[in-house]
């Protein structure tokens, strides 16, 4: 106060340190940072462990003052978060490598349940025709196809042509990602729905994935994830599943011949 007004100043580092508030102590913020951080799957006393651990590192090992943790509060609350979801992240990459990539992991793939083909399916999803292309082989109508992604006769529209041109497809489908009667396989994190599903005339199950559309999604190291996951399925599927991954070329195939190459002879 200068006089009856209100001036103010940028104050030093030292100065702002020793600026104090009552309830400005180690164990106030513990209990405010338990509050911001409680999540399923971790106990309370876990957890109250764990941010005691870190608020006496920080101020001790860190020399960082109680005011000072307490004025970035938030910012501490929101790091404290990236580091339960990084340690969450890694043990689910544990676990998912442990229980489906390890020597000793025991695998089953069932067809008796999960994904169907049937005619009431997708009845939920706006669908959109496909323009002046008519589809021979789609499982539902002409007119009941998914909106492709990106561009008007982009990559994925093109992908559809060569598997509808295919003779050891009976029939296909535009598989709708996060819906309940799709087609999906497990990732350490979430559910990967690739971007086709086929029925060949042998019965197999192809199910097909466009490599730009992956990367898009996450990476490559997600697409590595997905391809892994697509060829364990293929694998454990006592040669009644197909996986595979196209591109709009490699080695100067374009997605038809990839596909016939998969399909082999």
């Amino acid at each position: 106060m200068d006089g009856s007004r209100v001036a103010y100043q940028f104050a030093r580092e030292d100065e702002q340190l020793v600026l104090d508030v009552e309830g400005w102590t180690p164990q106030n913020l513990i209990v405010w940072l338990d509050r911001q951080l409680r999540q399923p799957g971790i106990h309370q006393s876990q957890l109250i462990a764990w941010i005691t651990n870190c608020v006496a590192h920080l101020i001790g090992a860190r020399k960082l003052h109680i005011a000072a943790l307490m004025r970035a509060k938030i910012i501490l609350a929101r790091k404290l978060k990236d580091r339960i979801a990084a340690a969450r992240l890694a043990e689910q990459e544990r676990v998912d490598q442990q229980y489906l990539f390890a020597p000793e992991a025991r695998v089953e793939v069932s067809f008796e349940t999960g994904f169907t083909f049937h005619a009431g399916m997708y009845r939920d999803v706006k669908m959109h025709p496909s323009g002046r292309w008519k589809p021979r082989k789609h499982f539902l109508a002409p007119e009941r196809v998914r909106e492709f992604d990106g561009v008007l006769n982009g990559v994925e529209f093109q992908c559809a042509q060569a598997i509808d041109s295919l003779p050891a497809v009976r029939f296909w489908l535009l598989n709708v990602a996060c819906h309940p009667e799709s087609f999906w396989l497990p990732t350490a994190t979430d559910k990967f729905y690739p971007d086709f599903v086929a029925r060949l005339n042998d019965d197999r199950l192809m199910v097909i994935e466009y490599k730009g559309a992956l990367l898009a999604g996450g990476g490559v190291d997600d697409t590595n994830e997905k391809r892994a996951i697509g060829r364990l399925w293929e694998k454990m599927s006592g040669k009644k599943g197909l996986f595979v991954v196209v591109e709009k070329q490699i080695d100067g195939k374009d997605m038809r011949s990839q596909l016939l190459d998969k399909l082999g002879p």
